[in-house]
């Protein structure tokens, strides 16, 4: 059973009403190459080092692939909920999902819409979100940010602080790389400020996975939210889903004018 992506929402809100220390991550198809590159067949090097690019990691930095692997693999192990792609949609990678499962035992998982996500997308030119129990989530929280974009302002609106934001290489970054040092860095901002916030919104591609789990180690709740991030400052174009939305919106203001 996949949970909807309503119910996904409604169960972090139960978790941030009750203090329950959580984590809440989705497994796309990038996680499934990492994961399954040498483990399962079908998985080509070239794909694998197409990831390690979006990653920023160097390709003779075999040590911090080997560690990463076992972190994200401890995380999905133990998510509150983990993510992932509804049967309907298992096209590319996705296809490999129940092989993925099966393989490092994860079926005893609580599995949700690798999409819920979505609810935190904001609507173009308003500071609402496509979610109203998204918006009560992120409502008079104290908030801690794993992520390149600046979205206090945004937070602001909904009566919320962030009280750290913590960044790490974008996405593709050209001169940025991702080390083990850079990595445990993030930890350690994780386990000063875990005490002090209420929710943890992690924007941090296949890394956020695993803080998310270490978020929930040092007795917090982090939300993988992802690009969902991008629109609190406008940016529409990071992902096709968030491109689509943009032209819709467009179209839709277009037959008013």
């Amino acid at each position: 059973m996949i949970l909807s992506k309503k119910d996904c929402l409604k169960n972090i809100l139960s978790s941030i009403e009750q203090k329950i220390p959580s984590s809440f991550i989705r497994k796309g198809d990038g996680k499934n190459i990492v994961l399954g590159f040498r483990s399962i067949a079908n998985i080509p090097f070239l794909k694998y080092r197409k990831k390690l690019v979006h990653f920023n990691i160097k390709l003779w930095d075999i040590s911090f692939q080997i560690f990463l692997k076992k972190e994200l693999l401890t995380a999905c192990c133990s998510a509150t909920i983990l993510g992932i792609s509804p049967l309907e949609n298992r096209h590319g990678f996705w296809a490999l999902e129940d092989e993925i499962l099966s393989h490092f035992s994860m079926n005893d998982r609580v599995f949700g819409d690798v999409n819920f996500h979505m609810g935190f997308i904001k609507f173009p030119n308003r500071d609402t979100l496509r979610n109203s129990i998204a918006e009560t989530i992120i409502t008079n929280r104290k908030i801690g940010i794993i992520g390149h974009l600046k979205v206090e302002g945004f937070l602001k609106k909904y009566n919320s602080k962030v009280l750290t934001r913590i960044e790490i290489p974008k996405r593709r970054a050209r001169f940025q790389r991702m080390t083990r040092e850079k990595y445990d860095v993030v930890l350690s901002e994780i386990k000063k400020y875990c005490s002090l916030v209420d929710i943890w919104l992690v924007a941090a591609g296949i890394y956020a996975k695993p803080f998310c789990e270490h978020i929930r180690k040092n007795g917090g709740i982090g939300i993988d939210i992802g690009s969902s991030l991008d629109t609190w400052v406008d940016e529409y174009h990071s992902r096709g889903h968030l491109r689509k939305l943009l032209k819709q919106h467009d179209e839709k203001n277009c037959l008013f004018e």
